[in-house]
């Protein structure tokens, strides 16, 4: 694992507000006080080990009502009562907090590094998140059996995004392996659509930077952040019926 030291930190912070006019330094200290949100919600999480599905609504709400978002959730989201593997479009690291704020019961995929990152990582681990090493194809072969065994034991929810990558129209082909476990496993695939106002603003993609990012996001009043979900499917054949729900979102 690669170590910084805290001065390395300190010279970077240094040399990147020196790059900065007044109103991107203002909107990075702003986004600061995004971590120590997140912060407040993992310590709560510790004091209150029974309520941390509650803590993650609050803490995704808390977030994009920060960064000035309106929260709306449409359809009928995945039942309680059995486990899915939820799919949709990927278009921003908000998705992620989005989800978790109209879906708390959601749990997601990351790369293993995350568990490593500073608030970041034992966040991810209390709120559930799976982790895989992208890198070793045996332990992604062995996390398939993980999430399928996971999955079937227990009432859980959880999101992948099929493109691997973020974008703004999902014209990108879906990785079948999501659809591959479904169909080993029998386990559902539900399917949800997300969607932002302005979206260009909201998004991540392409050489976009966190700072520019958060620039964007600070600077627009009255934003929306939505997701509607649509509806379960069951797997036969994971290639097509991948193709399928891509085409049933993008309507």
């Amino acid at each position: 694992m690669l170590k910084i030291s805290a001065q390395a930190v300190v010279d970077k912070v240094l040399a990147l507000l020196n790059t900065m006019d007044v109103k991107q330094i203002y909107y990075f200290l702003k986004s600061l006080y995004l971590f120590a949100i997140t912060l407040k919600y993992l310590v709560k999480s510790y004091l209150y080990p029974r309520q941390i599905t509650e803590l993650k609504k609050q803490w995704g709400l808390r977030l994009l009502n920060y960064l000035g978002y309106h929260v709306t959730s449409y359809g009928i989201p995945p039942t309680q009562n059995k486990s899915y593997i939820c799919v949709g479009n990927h278009i921003s690291f908000l998705d992620i907090v989005l989800l978790m704020a109209v879906h708390p019961e959601i749990i997601f995929l990351s790369k293993s590094e995350v568990k490593h990152w500073p608030i970041i990582g034992p966040a991810a681990r209390r709120v559930g998140t799976l982790f895989v090493n992208r890198d070793d194809k045996s332990d992604r072969s062995a996390l398939r059996k993980q999430i399928g065994r996971v999955l079937q034991k227990s009432n859980r929810h959880l999101a992948i995004f099929p493109s691997g990558t973020t974008s703004l129209d999902e014209n990108i082909l879906w990785k079948k392996g999501a659809f591959e476990i479904a169909q080993e496993y029998s386990i559902p695939v539900y399917a949800f659509k997300i969607n932002y106002t302005p979206l260009r603003e909201s998004a991540y993609i392409n050489e976009d930077t966190l700072l520019s990012s958060m620039c964007g996001m600070f600077a627009i009043k009255n934003k929306k952040a939505e997701v509607r979900w649509l509806s379960p499917h069951s797997i036969n054949q994971p290639e097509l019926d991948a193709e399928k729900i891509k085409e049933l979102i993008l309507l």
